[in-house]
C-alpha cells in the first residue's frame, strides 16, 4: 500500500501544447497545424494560417491531485490529530473526498524537428511519462481509522506508471468546407509497472456486534521493460456553419500496448545501458522517502501479495504474543515474470466548437468524455471554454476555465511571442483554486516552432 502514498516526480497527459492548454483545453475546433494531432486530426485538412510547421522545442507537463494544498497541509501536517478530544481528527476524516485520493502526473515531450505538419499530413514523436494512483475512500477510511461496526470496506487501490514513445502520421481529405482526418500511432513501451486491475482489490469487514475483523484481498504487481502497441484517431471537422467551426474526434481507437512483448528498439535501448525500468523504479521507492521495506529490484519481476483475516479482534492485537497470525495469513511471493500482458489506453470523444466574436477575438468551447478511469483520464464528461484576443498578432494571449475531469475545475492562461517565422508559446494553469497556497495541482506547457512555405488556404 506504500506504493500508492508516494508521490513521485513531476511526469503530462498526452498531447496537448501551450496553443490549447493556454485556452483549458478547448481546441478541438480551433488548433491548426501538427499542434491538432491528439485533439482532431481533420483540423489538417482545413484552412490555416500557415503551411508548415515545424517544432523545434517542447514540453508539456501537470501535476495534479484532489486531497492535498499547501493550505491543507499546513494546517493538518505535523499535528496531533487525537488532541483536544480528536477534533482535528474528525475534521480530517470528513476532509477526505468520497470519491477517494487521486494523484496523477506527466510530462509530454515532443522531439525536436521531427514534429512537423506540412498541409494536410503531419508526422510527430513523442517522449510521454504518465503516472496514476488511486485509494478508494473505504480503504482511506481504514488507514485512518474511521471504522464503522457492520460496515464492509472495499479497499480499491489502482496504480499505473509508464514511459513510452509515440510516433503518429496524421492526415486529413478536404471535400470542400469538410474534412476528415486519421492518424495512426505506434507505441514503444520503455518501462511500466502498476497494478493489475484484474487482481488488485481486498475487502474488509467490521461484525455488527463486536469489534472483530474478517476479509481477504489480493494485489498484483506488474513490471515490464518493454512493450509495443498501435492506435488510431479519428475526427470529423466543419470550417463554417453559419459562422462556427466544428470538430468531432474519437481519440485511442483499439490503443493499448502489449508488455513484455521485445523489439529492435527496446533491444537497442537495453544495450545502450539505459535502463528506464530502475530509473522509475528508483524514484518510488526513495522519494519523498526511502522506502526500505520494498523489496524489488525492477528489473521485470512481479510482487503478488495475498491477505486473509478470519475473527481477528482486539485481544489478540494487543496481547503481545503471536496468537493473533492464526487467524491473519498473508503470503508475498516475488517472481521474474516474462507472461504477455496489454495495457488499454482510454478511448475519449471530443466535440469542438469556435467562432470568432470579434475580429482578433476568438471564442473555443470543447466537451470531452473518457470511457474508464485510467492513466491519467477520468470516466466522465469535462467541459472547456477558451479565448483568444489577439489584437497584438505578435503577442495574443489566451485564458480558459474547465469544469470535469481528473482536474476539478482549472484556469489556465498563455500567451506567444510571434517573431516572423520563429513562434514561441507557453501556458501554465492551476487547479482548484486561483491561488498557489490553496492548489492542487498545476500545469504548464512551452512550444517553440517554426511556420513558412506560406498561409494554406
Amino acid at each position: 500500500m506504500a506504493l500508492l502514498l508516494l508521490t513521485p516526480s513531476l511526469f503530462a497527459q498526452y498531447y496537448d501544447n501551450p496553443l490549447s492548454r493556454g485556452m483549458a483545453g478547448a481546441g478541438n475546433a480551433a488548433i491548426r497545424g501538427f499542434f491538432c494531432v491528439g485533439h482532431n486530426p481533420a483540423n489538417l485538412g482545413l484552412s490555416s494560417p500557415y503551411r508548415t510547421y515545424v517544432q523545434l522545442f517542447g514540453v508539456n507537463g501537470y501535476q495534479t491531485n484532489n486531497f492535498y494544498s499547501l493550505e491543507s497541509g499546513t494546517h493538518f501536517g505535523g499535528q496531533d490529530l487525537t488532541a483536544d478530544n480528536g477534533k482535528l481528527q474528525r475534521e480530517f476524516i470528513s476532509s477526505l473526498p468520497q470519491e477517494g485520493w487521486r494523484l496523477t502526473n506527466g510530462i509530454n515531450a515532443p522531439l525536436p524537428l521531427v514534429n512537423f505538419s506540412v498541409g494536410n499530413k503531419a508526422f510527430t514523436t513523442s517522449l510521454i511519462q504518465i503516472s496514476d494512483y488511486y485509494i478508494s475512500r473505504p480503504a482511506l477510511d481504514v488507514i485512518f481509522g474511521n471504522w464503522e461496526k457492520g460496515t464492509t470496506y472495499d479497499l480499491d487501490l489502482r496504480c499505473d506508471a509508464l514511459t513510452a514513445m509515440e510516433f503518429a502520421y496524421s492526415m486529413a481529405i478536404p471535400y470542400g468546407n469538410m474534412s476528415v482526418g486519421i492518424s495512426l500511432k505506434y507505441l514503444q513501451g520503455l518501462a511500466y509497472y502498476g497494478l493489475d486491475p484484474d487482481y488488485s482489490t481486498g475487502q474488509l469487514m467490521v461484525d455488527t456486534s463486536n469489534f472483530v475483523l474478517f476479509g481477504e484481498g489480493e494485489y498484483y504487481f506488474r513490471e515490464s521493460n518493454h512493450g509495443r502497441g498501435f492506435g488510431a484517431d479519428i475526427g470529423v471537422a466543419f470550417e463554417d456553419l453559419d459562422g462556427w467551426k466544428l470538430g468531432v474526434s474519437v481519440l485511442n481507437l483499439g490503443q493499448s500496448i502489449k508488455w513484455n512483448t521485445e523489439t529492435a528498439f527496446s533491444r537497442i535501448i537495453k544495450d545502450s545501458g539505459i535502463d528506464v525500468l530502475k530509473i522509475m523504479g528508483y524514484q518510488i521507492k526513495t522519494f519523498p522517502f526511502r522506502n526500505s521495506n520494498l523489496k524489488l529490484d525492477f528489473g521485470g519481476e512481479s510482487y503478488r501479495y495475498k491477505f486473509q483475516i478470519d475473527s481477528l479482534n482486539a485481544d489478540y492485537l494487543f496481547r503481545g504474543d503471536s496468537a493473533y497470525q492464526d487467524l491473519f495469513r498473508s503470503t508475498k511471493t516475488i517472481t521474474q515474470d516474462t507472461s504477455v500482458f496489454r495495457v488499454t489506453i482510454p478511448v475519449v470523444l471530443k466535440i469542438g466548437l469556435a467562432k470568432y466574436l470579434q475580429k482578433n477575438l476568438l471564442m473555443a468551447i470543447d466537451f470531452s468524455a473518457a470511457f474508464s478511469d485510467r492513466l491519467n483520464f477520468q470516466q466522465g464528461w469535462r467541459t472547456a471554454i477558451g479565448f483568444e484576443y489577439s489584437y497584438f498578432p505578435k503577442t495574443p494571449l489566451r485564458v480558459g476555465i474547465a469544469l470535469g475531469g481528473i482536474n476539478g475545475w482549472k484556469f489556465n492562461i498563455g500567451s506567444g511571442l510571434n517573431l516572423g517565422a520563429l513562434h514561441i508559446d507557453w501556458a501554465i494553469g492551476m487547479d482548484r483554486a486561483l491561488w498557489a497556497h490553496s492548489m492542487q495541482g498545476f500545469d504548464f506547457a512551452l512550444a517553440t516552432y517554426l511556420t513558412g512555405s506560406g498561409k494554406k488556404k
